[in-house]
């Protein structure tokens, strides 16, 4: 039951009772012409009249009070719950315009999109690691400002995540991996133009993922096909490969960072790949290796090799 539905008819019944008993007295002191305060008997009648609506007035009041907490609320706590309202009411419509903005597509950046990299010697002097990687973050400012990107009260055009992060600190990050590094600069959330960018750092071992020759994938490609046909079936393989690689070797410049790597192949090895697979007018085994040694850094090199057995 709502509480309201209890609690008038309460009011009611106490305020009829306040009121039947001052009635009750005043015609009373009426009657027998009783003085207070010095009073004529007719303005003590008029007091207690007046005390008795008092009452009824501060009785519904303590009553509503202790009864309901939204009362107290209201009665003492308004200005302040009118504040709270009209903030989040604020709020909602600012996440109202930029879910607007992000609908119609005007994002600068996208959450966990590289704004830029580069491998920096962590065995160097640690003024030359400083210096190499203000030039890092200068390079990103001038791509994330060609991109729309704006800037804080403060004028920074990025923010750091997680916000007790600096840039001091990162260097010392970077000279404790005595290894080349490599260092990335990513965005934490999707950005819209004219505001800054929050970004977080990634630093890798630029280490040897995959020597020459190491066998990503392999699969049947039948060499009765269309050209066009055997073509995609060899790039699958190759996308295949390099999802196999996803996680090690980065993905491309400037991309969401989850992305596989690119596989790159050598316009003259695809073709004498499909040369072979024509000739051999069968379906054979194709193997994808590696062209070349790969690094962390990539490029991930590919080749294919045709199984004539």
């Amino acid at each position: 039951m709502e509480l309201g539905a209890l609690l008038i008819p309460i009011l009611i019944l106490v305020s009829g009772a306040i009121a039947l008993a001052g009635n009750a007295v005043g015609r009373g002191i009426g009657r027998r012409r009783l003085s207070l305060f010095g009073l004529r008997p007719r303005h003590t009648a008029q007091v207690i009249t007046v005390i008795s609506g008092m009452l009824i007035t501060v009785t519904t009041l303590l009553v509503v009070l202790a009864l309901s907490r939204e009362a107290r609320v209201a009665l003492f706590r308004l200005n302040e719950v009118l504040q709270e309202t009209q903030r989040l009411e604020d709020e909602i419509k600012a996440q109202e315009n930029r879910l607007r903005q992000l609908a119609l597509g005007d994002i600068a950046y996208l959450n966990n999109q590289e704004v830029v990299r580069d491998v920096i010697d962590s065995r160097a002097r640690p003024d030359i690691v400083r210096r190499r990687l203000t030039v890092l973050v200068e390079r990103a400012q001038e791509l994330a400002q060609e991109a729309g990107i704006g800037v804080d009260a403060a004028g920074n055009t990025f923010i750091l995540v997680p916000p007790n992060l600096t840039w001091d600190a990162v260097v010392g990050l970077i000279t404790q991996r005595e290894a080349e590094t490599v260092v990335r600069l990513v965005a934490s959330q999707n950005t819209l133009r004219g505001e800054p960018l929050p970004v977080y750092v990634q630093l890798f071992d630029n280490r040897l993922i995959y020597r020459k020759g190491a066998a990503l994938a392999s699969g049947r490609v039948d060499g009765r096909a269309a050209r066009e046909t055997i073509v995609a079936s060899l790039f699958r393989l190759a996308d295949d490969a390099a999802r196999k690689a996803r996680g090690q070797v980065l993905s491309p410049p400037f991309t969401i960072v989850t992305t596989p790597p690119n596989a790159v192949v050598g316009i003259d090895d695809s073709q004498l790949a499909v040369r072979r697979l024509q000739q051999l007018r069968r379906s054979a085994t194709v193997q994808v290796i590696t062209a070349e040694h790969v690094r962390t850094v990539g490029p991930l090199t590919l080749r294919f090799i045709v199984v004539e057995r």
